[in-house]
C-alpha cells in the first residue's frame, strides 16, 4: 500500500474476500526505512483524535529543526527513487497531519471495520484535492459507499445492495464505519459540546444498524438519526445528491447514456429543484383537498342551519300553543272584516263614480246651453288677468332685488362670525394648556420635599442590596470553579474506566465470534474426517465433486483448480507453515481458463456458499507445462540459503505457473540466518540477480533488498491447509477454544469490575453537575436583581426656583387669554344680532316674493283653464251633446250598482260583528289565508306528536353547538386555502425564475468548460416535456447531435464538463467522484485530470476526491493528496 503527503492509509491483514480478481502484474511499493506496529499506529490514531493542542505544540517545534530532518528526507527519496520509474505516482514529502481544515463537514478522516472487502482500513483525507487509485477490486468503490451509508444513506440508493447488511464483509457478524467530519468554520454545530471535529459511527449487524455521533474527544454526545440528520443540515450535507457523491454504477450509466430526460431529472435534483416541483405539487393537491372539505362543510352547515330552522319552530310552537289559537281566531276575524272593507271599498268606488258622472253632466249641460255668452265672458277675464300681470311682475323684480342684497349682507356677517369662533378657539386652548401647567406646577410643588427624600432612601437602600447580592454571587462563582475542576477531574477518570470498558467489550465480542467459528470447523471437520478437502469446508467438498461430474472424460484438462490449496505441497516439514502464510491469499481461490467458465464457476459457488465468504475466481491460461524459469531464477550464493519455489511441490502445472507469475516465488530466498538475510540485501553489491524478498521463517522477518532495502515483521500462523491431519486440526482448535474460554472468564471479571467503576463515577458526575446547576440559577437569580437594580427609574425631580417662575408665568399667560375671549365674545354677540335682524327682513323681503310668486301661478293656471274653455266649446260642441245623453245613462247604471253594494255590505258586516270588532291589517286575502292554514296545520301537528319542550331545547342547544362550531371550521378552511392559493402562486412565479437562473448558469458554465477543447454545444429543453437534449459538437468537424456517437474520451470530457457546470450552481463541503475516467484514453485522462484540479485550486474552501482505476501521474503537493489501495487480503 502506497503513502503519499497528507494522506494516511492502515489496514489490518485479512484472509478472506468477497470480490473477483483478475491476473494482473504486481505494484511497485514504495520502500520504508522502519516498520511500525499496530501497537503503535494505534496510539498516533489517538494523538491525533484526542490531542489537538499538544499537536500543534509539536508542529512548532518541528519547524524548528526542519533542515536536519529535510536532509536525510532527501537522502532517502534519492536511493527511493532509483526503483520508481515502473510507478506512476511522484511523491514530494512525507506523511502529515491534516490541520487546515477550515469549512464544516469537510471529511478529515475515515475508518472501515469488516465493510465490504476491508476489515480495517483507516484513511486520512486532505483538505482540499484528494486522489484515490487503486486497481480493481481494491475497494475503493466501498469508500465512496461507505461515505454514504455511515452520514444516513440507504444501502438502496448506493446501488450496492439491496440491504445494508449484505455489505458486512464474508463471516463477520458486524461492521462499522467511523467518518470523522470538521466543525471548524463560519457555521459550526454546537462547536462547545463538539470541539474542532466530530466523529459518525454507524454500526452494522445482521438483524440492526445503529448510530453513534462523538465529540472531538470520542465521547458519544448522541445516538439519534435524528441529531445527525441536523448536524448534516446545518453543515448543508447530501450525499444522496449525484453531483455531489457520484458512485461507481451512477458514473458508468451517466457516461453511458446523457439522455435528455436523465439530463433534465440530474439537473434537478442537483439543484434542489426537484423538492421545490414536489413541494409544489404537494401544495396544489392539498389546496385542492381542502376545497373539496369547504365544500362538505358548507353543506353540513347548510344542512345543521335548517335543522335549527326546524327546531326553532318547534320550540316556537310548543311554548305558544295558546297564542297560535288567539291568532288563529284574529286571522279570521281579520278576513272577515276584510270582506266588509272590500265591499265598503266597491260602495265608496260607486259613489265617487256617481259624484263625477254628476258633475260631468252638470259641466257638459252648461257648455251646450250658453255657449255664446260664456265665451264672450271668457275673453274679458283673459283681458283682465293680462294686464294684473303685468302689474305684478313690475313689483316682483323691485323685490327680488331688495332679497339679494339683504342675503349678501348676511353671507359677509357669517364669515366674520367664523373668524372670531376660531380666534375664541385658539384663545381657550391656550387657556387650558397654561391652566394645566398651573396646576402641574402647584403639584410638584407641593411634592418637591417628599419625593426628594424618597428618592434618596430608594437609592441608598438600593446600594446596600447590590453590595450583597455581589458578595453572594461572588461566592457561588467560587464554588462553582471548585465543582468545575472536581467533575473535570473526574471526567479525565472516567474516560480511562470507558475506554478500558469498550475495550474489553470489543475483545469479548471478538472472542465469541472466534469460539463460534472454531466450533463451526470443528463440527464441519468432524463430519468429513475422511476427506482431505474438509479443512476447505463442506462447501469445498460439494464444489470438488460437482466440478468432477461436470468435467468427467475429455474435458478433464479444462476443469477448474481449485482450491488451490490441495495442489499444493512442503516437502520439507520445517517450511510447510511458512509456504502456507506466503500462499494464504490464493489457497481458497479456483484458476479457469476463459471467461465462460469464469460465469460458470461463479454460478455453482453462489449456489454452494449461501452465507457469502465466497473463494477468490482467477482467470490465468491453462498449459501442460511449468514456466522455464531457470533464466529468472535467483541462484542462492550464501550456505543453509534455499528458494522458495524449490520447497514447494505442485503437480499440476496451471497452478505452479499461477505462482510464478503471480507471487514470484523463483525469486524469494529462505534461510534460517538473520545476518545471512541482512548481507544478501542490505547491499547493492550482495545482492544476487532476479531477487525480490529474502524470508527468515524463524524469526518471522522480511527483507527487501537494496536499492528499496527495508525489513518487515510479520508473524507466522501454524498451517491449516497443506498436509494437515483433520484429527490434529480438530485437536489444535479445541485447544485454541479452551484457551478463548478462560480468556473469555477472565476478561467478563475485569468487564463488570470497570462497567461498576465508570457507573459509580458517572454518578458523581451527575451529581456534580446538579450542584453546579443550582449554583448558576442562584448566580442567575442575583445577577437579574443586580440589574433591575442597576436600571431602576428614579423620579426626577426639577429645580424648585424653575417651578415657582413657571407658576407665575402660566398665571399672567391665563389672565391674557381671558381677556382676550371676553373681547372676541362681545364682538361675536354684536355680529349675532346685526345677523339676526338681516335675517329677519331677508326672510319677510321672501315671503313677500313668494307671495307674487304664487298671484302670478293662480293667474297663469285660470287664463290656460279659460283659453282651454274657449277651444272647447267651438271644438266640442256636438261631441258634449253626445257625452250628455251616454253621461245621464250611465249615472242611472251606477246608482242601481250601488244600491246592489250596499246590501252586500250590510250582509257581510253583520257577519264580522259576529266574530269580533274590527282589527287593522295590511296583509293580503290570500296571505290571511295561507297564515290561517298553516296555523290550523301546527295545532293539529303538535296534538299528534305530543313534543317533549325540554327535548326540544336540549336538541336545539345541541345543533346551535354544532352549528357555531363548523361555521368556526368553515373561517378556518377558508383562510388556510386562501393562505395556500397566495403562496402556491408566489412560490410558483419563484420557481419558474429559479429554474430559468439555474438552467442559464449551468449551460454557460458547460459552454466555458466544452471551450477549453474547441467544443461547441447547443441545448434543447423543454420543461413541459421535462427534457434537456445536450447537442455536442466536437473539433474534429464531424458534427453531431447525438452524445452517442462520441468517443469514449470526448463522452468523459462532455461528462466532467457538465459536472463542472452543475457544481458552479451548488455549493457543498465535499465532492466525491469515482471512475470519472473510465472510458479515456491516457491524453483525455490527463486534459480531464488537470480540469479537476483547476476546479478544485480555485475553489480552495471545498474538498474534492476523485475515485480511479488507472495509475496517474498526479504529484501531492500541499493541495493536492494522493491515496494508494492495493487489493485487500481475501
Amino acid at each position: 500500500m502506497e503513502r503519499s503527503r497528507r494522506g494516511r492509509i492502515r489496514r489490518k491483514p485479512s484472509s478472506d474476500s468477497e470480490n473477483d480478481s483478475s491476473t494482473a502484474a504486481p505494484s511497485c511499493k514504495r520502500s520504508k526505512r522502519f516498520a511500525q506496529t499496530e501497537s503503535e499506529a494505534e496510539e498516533e490514531a489517538e494523538n491525533v483524535e484526542y490531542l489537538e493542542e499538544e499537536e500543534m505544540e509539536s508542529i512548532q517545534e518541528a519547524s524548528t529543526s526542519q533542515a536536519p530532518r529535510s536532509q536525510s528526507t532527501k537522502a532517502r527519496q534519492t536511493r527511493a527513487n532509483m526503483s520508481q520509474s515502473a510507478c506512476s505516482f511522484t511523491l514530494s514529502s512525507e506523511l502529515s497531519i491534516p490541520n487546515a481544515f477550515d469549512r464544516c463537514g469537510k471529511v478529515i478522516s475515515m475508518r472501515l471495520t469488516n465493510f465490504m472487502c476491508h476489515s480495517n482500513l483507516f484513511m486520512e483525507f486532505g483538505p482540499n484535492i484528494n486522489f484515490l487509485v487503486g486497481n480493481n477490486g481494491s475497494g475503493k468503490s466501498a469508500v465512496i459507499t461507505a461515505l454514504a451509508l455511515g452520514l444516513t444513506s440507504s444501502a438502496r440508493a448506493t446501488s450496492r445492495a439491496s440491504s445494508i447488511q449484505k455489505l458486512i464483509k464474508n463471516g463477520e457478524a458486524s461492521a462499522s464505519i467511523a467518518i470523522t467530519l470538521s466543525n471548524s468554520g463560519l457555521r459550526p454545530y454546537k462547536a462547545d459540546i463538539f470541539g474542532p471535529h466530530l466523529t459518525v459511527v454507524r454500526q452494522i449487524r445482521h438483524s440492526s444498524s445503529t448510530y453513534d455521533l462523538q465529540d472531538a474527544r470520542g465521547k458519544s454526545v448522541s445516538k439519534k438519526v435524528a441529531e445527525i440528520r441536523r448536524v448534516l443540515l446545518c453543515f448543508g450535507i447530501n450525499v444522496e445528491n449525484p453531483i455531489f457523491v457520484l458512485n461507481q454504477e451512477a458514473a458508468r450509466e451517466f457516461l453511458k447514456e446523457l439522455e435528455p430526460a436523465s439530463n433534465y431529472r440530474l439537473l434537478m435534483k442537483a439543484t434542489q429543484l426537484d423538492v421545490c416541483t414536489s413541494s409544489l405539487t404537494e401544495c396544489h393537491a392539498q389546496r385542492r383537498h381542502f376545497t373539496q372539505d369547504l365544500d362538505q362543510l358548507e353543506k353540513k352547515r347548510d344542512v345543521v342551519a335548517k335543522q335549527v330552522e326546524a327546531e326553532e319552530e318547534k320550540l316556537s310552537i310548543l311554548k305558544n300553543k295558546e297564542i297560535v289559537k288567539e291568532k288563529l281566531e284574529q286571522c279570521k276575524v281579520k278576513l272577515a272584516w276584510m270582506a266588509v272593507t272590500r265591499h265598503q271599498e266597491e260602495l265608496n268606488n260607486l259613489e265617487h263614480s256617481i259624484k263625477l258622472i254628476e258633475s260631468k253632466k252638470a259641466k257638459l249641460e252648461h257648455t251646450t246651453s250658453k255657449k255664446e255668452s260664456t265665451q264672450a265672458t271668457m275673453t274679458q277675464q283673459l283681458r283682465e288677468f293680462e294686464a294684473t300681470k303685468n302689474q305684478i311682475l313690475a313689483t316682483y323684480k323691485i323685490q327680488d332685488e331688495k332679497l339679494r342684497t339683504a342675503k349678501r349682507a348676511v353671507q359677509e356677517l357669517l364669515l366674520k362670525t367664523s373668524a372670531i369662533k376660531a380666534q375664541i378657539g385658539n384663545a381657550e386652548r391656550r387657556m387650558r394648556e397654561d391652566q394645566h401647567a398651573y396646576d402641574e406646577c402647584e403639584k410638584l410643588i407641593g411634592n418637591y420635599h417628599a419625593d426628594f427624600n424618597r428618592v434618596k432612601e430608594q437609592r441608598e437602600e438600593h446600594a446596600k442590596k447590590m453590595e450583597a447580592l455581589k458578595k453572594l454571587v461572588a461566592d457561588g462563582e467560587e464554588v462553582i470553579a471548585r465543582l468545575r475542576e472536581e467533575q473535570q477531574q473526574i471526567k479525565k477518570d472516567i474516560t480511562s474506566v470507558q475506554e478500558r470498558v469498550e475495550s474489553v467489550k470489543n475483545e469479548r465480542i471478538q472472542l465469541h465470534k472466534s469460539k463460534q467459528n472454531i466450533k463451526g470447523n470443528i463440527e464441519s471437520l468432524s463430519r468429513n474426517k475422511s476427506n482431505e478437502l474438509s479443512v476447505y469446508g463442506e462447501q469445498a467438498i460439494q464444489v470438488v465433486r460437482t466440478l468432477r461430474t461436470q468435467y468427467a472424460g475429455p474435458n478433464m484438462h479444462w476443469m477448474p483448480r481449485g482450491p488451490l490449496g490441495q495442489y499444493i505441497s512442503a516437502p520439507n516439514p520445517k517450511y510447510r507453515d511458512l509456504v502456507e502464510n506466503q500462499l494464504m491469499s490464493c489457497l481458497r481461490s479456483y484458476i479457469v481458463s476463459s471467461d465462460k467458465e469464469r460465469k460458470s464457476l461463479r454460478d455453482l459457488l453462489q449456489n454452494k456458499f449461501h452465507g457469502g465468504n465466497i473463494p477468490t475466481i482467477i482467470t490465468s491460461p491453462f498449459t501442460d507445462r511449468v514456466y522455464d524459469v531457470s533464466r529468472n531464477k535467483v541462484r542462492p550464493t550464501t550456505p543453509n540459503t534455499t528458494v522458495l519455489i524449490d520447497e514447494i511441490s505442485c503437480d499440476d502445472p496451471v497452478v505452479m505457473n499461477y505462482l510464478i507469475d503471480m507471487l514470484r516465488i523463483e525469486t524469494v530466498l529462505v534461510t534460517e540466518s538473520k545476518e545471512i538475510a541482512e548481507f544478501l540485501t542490505s547491499d547493492t553489491e550482495n545482492v544476487p540477480p532476479h531477487l525480490t524478498r529474502v524470508l527468515v521463517p524463524n524469526l518471522g522477518l522480511e527483507y527487501i533488498p537494496s536499492p528499496n532495502y527495508a525489513v518487515y515483521s510479520s508473524r507466522i500462523n501454524p498451517a491449516r491447509y497443506i498436509h494437515i491431519n483433520v484429527d490434529d486440526r480438530i485437536r489444535q482448535l479445541e485447544m485454541e477454544k479452551s484457551e478463548l474460554d478462560e480468556k473469555d472468564a477472565s476478561l467478563e471479571i475485569d468487564y463488570m469490575q470497570h462497567k461498576k467503576k465508570a457507573e459509580n463515577t458517572q454518578l458523581e458526575i451527575t451529581k456534580r453537575g446538579s450542584m453546579i446547576g443550582q449554583h448558576q440559577s442562584r448566580n442567575q437569580r442575583a445577577m437579574q436583581q443586580i440589574m433591575e437594580l442597576q436600571n431602576f427609574d428614579y423620579q426626577e425631580l426639577p429645580e424648585y426656583d424653575r417651578l415657582k417662575s413657571h407658576l407665575a408665568d402660566s398665571g399672567e399667560k391665563i389672565e391674557k387669554c381671558k381677556e382676550e375671549r371676553q373681547m372676541l365674545h362681545q364682538k361675536l354677540n354684536e355680529i349675532q344680532e346685526r345677523k339676526a335682524e338681516l335675517d329677519a327682513t331677508a326672510a319677510e323681503e321672501n315671503m313677500a316674493l313668494n307671495g307674487i310668486n304664487e298671484k302670478l301661478s293662480t293667474l297663469d293656471t285660470e287664463a290656460r283653464e279659460i283659453e282651454s274653455k274657449i277651444r272647447s266649446l267651438d271644438l266640442h260642441y256636438e261631441e258634449n251633446t253626445r257625452n250628455f245623453q251616454k253621461t245621464l245613462q250611465l249615472e242611472r247604471k251606477m246608482i242601481d250598482e250601488k244600491e246592489t253594494v250596499l246590501n252586500e255590505l250590510e250582509k257581510a258586516r253583520g257577519e264580522a260583528e259576529k266574530l269580533g270588532e274590527f282589527i287593522a291589517t295590511t296583509q293580503s286575502e290570500e296571505k290571511i289565508r295561507e297564515i290561517i292554514s298553516r296555523y290550523k296545520s301546527k295545532i293539529k301537528q303538535v296534538e299528534q306528536l305530543n313534543y317533549n319542550t325540554e327535548d326540544v331545547e336540549r336538541e336545539l342547544s345541541m345543533l346551535r353547538d354544532d352549528l357555531g362550531l363548523q361555521a368556526r371550521h368553515l373561517a378556518v378552511v377558508d383562510s388556510v386555502i386562501k393562505k395556500l392559493r397566495m403562496a402556491y402562486h408566489q412560490r410558483a412565479q419563484l420557481f419558474q425564475r429559479c429554474r430559468h437562473h439555474y438552467f442559464t448558469m449551468v449551460q454557460f458554465q458547460f459552454e466555458q468548460a466544452l471551450a477549453m477543447r474547441q467544443f461547441k454545444v447547443s441545448f434543447e429543453s423543454s420543461d413541459k416535456e421535462k427534457t434537456w437534449k445536450i447537442n455536442v459538437f466536437p473539433p474534429s468537424g464531424n458534427e453531431t447531435s447525438n452524445t452517442r456517437s462520441l468517443s469514449g474520451g470526448e463522452r468523459s470530457f462532455t461528462t466532467v464538463s457538465l459536472l463542472k457546470g452543475l457544481w458552479s450552481t451548488s455549493d457543498h463541503p465535499f465532492y466525491f467522484l469515482d471512475e470519472y475516467d473510465v472510458f479515456t484514453d491516457e491524453v483525455n485522462r490527463k486534459f480531464i485530470t488537470e480540469i479537476l484540479i483547476g476546479e478544485g485550486l480555485e475553489w480552495m474552501s471545498r474538498q474534492y476526491c476523485f475515485l480511479t482505476p488507472q495509475d496517474t501521474a498526479v504529484e501531492a503537493s500541499n493541495h493536492i493528496t494522493v491515496h494508494k489501495l492495493e487489493a485487500p487480503d481475501r
